[in-house]
């Protein structure tokens, strides 16, 4: 849907540099495409490096008519915000409706859809825009059944003490890094902000549960032809999660991976909108090795840490605590890129 010739205004209305708004802060560190303006009230005037350190200067505006009217040449309006269970407000209907007015397309990854709704869909198709509900999957619903092991290509997935700590990121970077060694290396996209900045990839949390687990698994397959040595898998949920150990163990399973790299941010001490206790590294390191399928047992290959707010030294600092404690490698591949994880998975 989308080329390097667009133009992108976020919309991220009252939320932007939250935790909801990894879709929006994703896409500016890896889209395809130029950002040029993201719009919140709440912190119009400022630009993106002021809320999210080490992202360009882009200008963040009030409303999305005083951003276009800044950037006439923005065509594509993306919903920058992944709130928790995916639901589209009603009350950004009328902004999506002003943004089609003004002839931007749309790009949703929420789980309600935009083509659903009949007011939008005929607004689009009168301003010949286009609204891609990047969650709707329309590939066939297969049953895993193991297909991936006589493959030669080695498969890697992020997996997570908790929800948005940083597995796309992770995977992104360990790609690239992958790549900078001279393998052949694809980026496999389970989740909607993957999937705007790649271009493919699967919505796994909108399949249902019986097809989940084969719809990577069918993925992965498309992507072994292109003969890769490493399929980096973007991970999903938590497995001590209650509301998406599912989605978590359908991603693990259908992947088969033979090798996992745990992703935590730093300072969260419960799972997200619960009162269950994160208690350790390891606590998460044993639940995931255990988990794996006898067909192939995956173990743990290095911690990525998510340390966004933290400074240099309390970096290091937690860095050579989660050493100590896993006997792992660890990094912050948002502050030293992937190449000491990706290695990690070379052992």
């Amino acid at each position: 849907m989308l080329t390097t010739k667009n133009k992108v205004i976020i919309y991220a209305q009252d939320s932007f540099g939250g935790e909801s708004a990894k879709t929006g802060i994703g896409f500016i560190r890896y889209g395809i495409c130029e950002t040029v303006a993201v719009v919140d009230r709440k912190l119009a005037g400022k630009t993106v490096s002021d809320v999210v350190s080490g992202l360009p200067k882009i200008p963040i505006f009030e409303s999305i008519e005083s951003a276009k009217k800044n950037r006439p040449d923005a065509d594509v309006l993306l919903v920058g915000i992944a709130p928790a269970g995916g639901k589209f407000p009603l009350e950004w209907l009328s902004d999506i409706k002003a943004a089609i007015n003004l002839k931007m397309n749309i790009i949703n990854g929420l789980h309600d859809f935009l083509e659903n709704i009949p007011e939008i869909k005929e607004l689009a198709n009168k301003q010949k825009t286009f609204i891609w509900d990047v969650r709707k999957y329309k590939g066939e619903l297969i049953i895993a059944n193991a297909l991936l092991l006589d493959l030669p290509m080695q498969v890697v997935l992020t997996v997570g003490t908790d929800a948005a700590v940083g597995k796309m990121t992770v995977s992104l970077e360990l790609a690239k890094a992958a790549r900078k060694n001279n393998f052949q290396a694809e980026f496999v996209a389970t989740g909607q902000t993957g999937m705007m900045i790649s271009g493919n990839g699967v919505p796994i949390d909108a399949i249902i549960g019986d097809f989940m687990a084969g719809a990577i698994e069918q993925q992965l397959l498309k992507v072994a032809k292109k003969k890769c040595d490493f399929a980096f898998v973007e991970g999903q949920g938590s497995i001590l999660h209650p509301a998406w150990s599912g989605v978590t163990l359908a991603l693990y399973h259908g992947s088969l991976p033979h090798k996992l790299i745990l992703c935590h941010k730093v300072g969260n001490k419960y799972l997200r909108n619960t009162k269950i206790e994160i208690e350790s590294l390891n606590q998460f390191i044993k639940v995931y090795e255990s988990v794996s399928l006898p067909l192939r047992n995956a173990k743990v290959a290095g911690i990525a840490l998510n340390m966004q707010g933290f400074t240099n030294e309390q970096a290091l600092d937690a860095i050579k605590k989660a050493e100590d404690e896993t006997g792992l490698l660890a990094d912050d591949v948002v502050r030293n890129g992937g190449e000491k994880l990706f290695k990690s998975c070379l052992k």
